[in-house]
Formats: structure tokens, C-alpha cells, sequence
């Protein structure tokens, strides 16, 4: 190693070993941020005012016990015939009831399994929470629920329990970092229904960067 190297990756371990322990500040404490959207909230029904506005987002919205979850995903793809599903390995339903021919766990990179999750019919995810001031579902993308599940196929089911309804963006996210032990996701999506675009001619065309259907199952 010349002289410059040695120079260069001493200056590297500095700049590293900075940023490790730049959080680490003395004296330092975490606030939560200020949520403008708590002071100006119009119904004290979060419930009712996210799937009001979910529903303006195009979200179709179902509402079941927990017990019937399988049977509400089955109404849902037959009413389009669907057959092939995907799924991560940490949906944490029955499989054996839910109705589908391919049942396929999105459980290995991507390269591996690129062609089954582009040509998937359905997914199923979770929502961490539910934000009604938008009417969007809060998912964490991780290995157990990869982001592309929402994204690639051409039906995605959101499934999120009533008591995870939150009534800001910023609200969902504190509850989120307390659930993670004071640390955000590095990967967090916020779906606001099926993927639309007006750029082309000023007309509406779903799915072009995402699922052309989405629905929504309360429970």
C-alpha cells in the first residue's frame, strides 16, 4: 500500500467509524415529531373516515371476523376467476383454504423467481397500519412480505385489523417506530389503492406501475 492508499482508507475508517456513532450523541433525546393533521382532524371515526376515503381511492373494501379471512380472500379472487396467488413467508394465514391452483412463496430472490411473480394473478399482504386522513394502507417491506408482492401482480389484497387505523401519516409512523424499537423500516410503502397514471392523453389507465386492483379486508 503507497502512501496515498494509506492516507485514503484511513480517512474512509474515520468517515465510517463517524458515521456509526453519529447517533450517539450525549444528552440526546428522541421526541416525537408534531403532527399538524392532529389538530385540524375533522371526525373523531377514524374507522369510518379511512374506509370512506380508501373507497375515494379506488380501494375496494371489505369488513370480516378474523375467523372468516379465508373465505373473504375466496369471494374476492373468484369474482375474477384468478388461480395463480403469491405470497410471502410471513402472511400467516390457512393456505389449505385458500382457493387457488399455484400457491407459490415468494421465499427466494427475486432473480430466482422472477417469472412467478410477474405473471402471479393475486398477492396477499399485511398492513402494518391504516393512515385515514389519506385513506392508505402502511406496509414494511421485508424478506417475510418483499415489496414487489403488492406491485407485480395484477390483484392485491391488503389486509389490516380494525385497531391498527391511524388517524395521520405521522401518527402511523410513530406507532411503527415504537413497534420497531425506536427504528423505522428501511423500506416502508404507503398504497393508495390501485397504481394509476393520467400522463398518457390525460386519460386515467390503471396498473401501470403496479396492481390494477386492490382490495381492502377489515378484520
Amino acid at each position: 500500500m503507497n502512501r496515498i492508499d494509506e492516507i485514503s482508507a484511513k480517512s474512509k475508517n474515520l468517515i465510517l467509524s463517524r458515521l456509526k456513532d453519529s447517533h450517539k450523541i450525549t444528552g440526546h433525546e428522541s421526541t416525537p415529531s408534531i403532527d399538524p393533521v392532529e389538530h385540524i382532524q375533522t371526525t373523531d371515526n377514524a374507522l369510518a373516515e379511512m374506509k370512506q376515503k380508501m373507497s375515494d381511492n379506488k380501494y375496494i373494501v371489505h369488513e370480516c371476523e378474523p375467523s372468516a379471512l379465508e373465505d373473504t380472500i375466496n369471494e374476492i379472487v373468484a369474482s375474477y376467476g384468478y388461480k395463480k396467488m403469491i405470497y410471502g413467508s410471513g402472511l400467516n394465514l390457512n393456505l389449505d383454504k385458500i382457493k387457488a391452483d399455484q400457491k407459490i412463496c415468494f421465499d427466494k430472490p427475486i432473480e430466482e423467481l422472477r417469472s412467478d411473480v410477474f405473471h402471479s394473478e393475486f398477492s396477499i399482504v399485511h398492513a402494518e397500519y391504516g393512515v385515514s386522513s389519506h385513506g392508505v394502507a402502511l406496509l414494511k417491506s421485508s424478506q417475510a412480505q418483499p415489496r414487489m408482492l403488492s406491485l407485480a401482480p395484477n390483484l392485491c389484497i391488503v389486509l389490516l385489523k380494525k385497531d391498527r387505523v391511524k388517524n395521520s401519516l405521522v401518527s402511523a409512523l410513530n406507532a411503527l417506530k415504537v413497534d420497531q424499537n425506536g427504528k423505522l423500516p428501511s423500506n416502508i410503502l404507503f398504497i393508495a389503492g390501485p397504481s394509476r397514471t393520467a400522463d398518457i392523453e390525460l386519460i386515467t389507465v390503471f396498473g401501470v406501475h403496479g396492481s390494477q386492483k386492490a382490495h381492502l379486508i377489515l378484520y
